[in-house]
């Protein structure tokens, strides 16, 4: 699997975290591990499907994906491509009318949520792109042309905000009471514009914290405090509700992006 990642443009920076092209040479079965943010994708050549237990689902080539609390297993084809936009913890809220916390632990077709002329529009000049920078500013151009003239939610920015800067490690009535809301009002506009709870995006993040902290010469003991969890065994316990397995056996041997 080949991974090439743009940046944004100045124009969709406060939104888009990157943009990446996924290519295949050969066919590839890996787990995704959960993301912080809304992610969409374009995919313009060959097929991936998704295992849900022990039904396989074919992915829709325009697709919307929530944030969810467990990996997933994904096959692609051998010569598969597509195109992701990868959003901001709250970033997806300014192009989408749907609620994001309904798209929670989903894969949709955005056709489900976008016109269909201008999904075929913007697909079918996706798909007869030369290069992958063509296929970027395309991909932006759909973005922008979607984008609503509206600030985002300051108290769900500054809540995500806290969380990321706490590794994940905060209490959240806390967290409400800092922002001058009740605990029951910032969730609620949390999950609308982030597409999660508080306490579901800070699991995230500390799972992902962890991940790019790992190295196999490192003590898990270590590795869970320094990724912010309160000791070894909540880390153990947190890690194998996400992925079924056990840190070590999970991190040495699953093919995962």
């Amino acid at each position: 699997m080949e991974k090439k990642v743009f940046a944004p443009s100045a124009r969709l920076a406060p939104f888009v975290r990157a943009f990446e092209v996924v290519e295949a040479h050969e066919e590839l079965t890996h787990m995704l591990l959960p993301e912080a943010g809304v992610i969409v994708g374009f995919r313009y050549r060959g097929f991936s499907m998704l295992f849900e237990g022990t039904e396989a689902l074919r992915v829709p080539d325009r697709v919307i994906t929530g944030l969810r609390a467990t990996v997933r297993r994904m096959y692609t084809s051998a010569g598969g491509g597509i195109v992701l936009a990868k959003f901001h913890e709250a970033g997806a809220a300014l192009f989408f009318d749907v609620p994001l916390h309904e798209l929670f632990g989903a894969t949709v077709a955005l056709d489900d949520l976008v016109p269909h002329a201008e999904l075929e529009r913007a697909a079918s000049r996706m798909a007869g792109a030369k290069e992958h920078a063509e296929r970027i500013a395309l991909f932006e151009e759909f973005l922008l042309a979607r984008c609503k003239r509206r600030t985002p939610d300051p108290l769900v920015t500054a809540a995500a905000r806290a969380i990321l800067a706490e590794r994940g490690s905060v209490r959240i009535g806390e967290l409400a009471r800092d922002l001058h809301l009740s605990q029951d009002a910032l969730e609620k506009r949390f999950r609308r514009e982030v597409g999660a709870s508080p306490k579901q995006f800070a699991s995230i993040v500390r799972l992902r914290q962890a991940i790019d902290l790992y190295r196999s010469d490192v003590s898990l003991s270590r590795l869970s405090l320094e990724a912010g969890y309160y000791d070894q065994s909540h880390f153990i316990r947190e890690f194998r509700a996400v992925t079924g397995d056990a840190p070590r056996r999970f991190l040495g041997a699953a093919e995962f992006c």
